[in-house]
């Protein structure tokens, strides 16, 4: 069920929909003000809304990476699978061979 969480970063009081629990939207809201106080630390001369865009690039690219990450897992298990059937196969077929062999 959806609900409408409210939450403060860098001064912005923001109101967000979500079906994701207030933990959670809290947890993403608390890294953000972080992040973006972190950088506006670090570069005095950096302005709220750079601040916000740097860490905006910063999440796309990790998402992008992570993106690429789950894509190289789901390839490696569907070699696993393919290789686990083989073997389910070769062992069905010796199995069967010793069984003729038995007879």
């Amino acid at each position: 069920m959806k609900e409408k969480i409210y939450v403060e970063i860098a001064g912005v009081k923001l109101g967000i929909v979500t079906e994701d629990g207030a933990e959670y939207v809290n947890q993403i809201a608390s890294r953000v003000n972080d992040d973006i106080k972190s950088l506006m630390k670090a570069q005095r001369s950096c302005s709220l809304i750079e601040a916000a865009l740097f860490c905006a690039m910063n999440y796309c690219s990790q998402g992008g990476e992570d993106s690429m990450k789950v894509k190289n897992l789901e390839t490696q298990v569907a070699l696993y699978q393919a290789n686990l059937n083989r073997t389910r196969k070769e062992i069905e077929e010796l199995r069967a061979k010793l069984n003729n062999e038995e007879e």
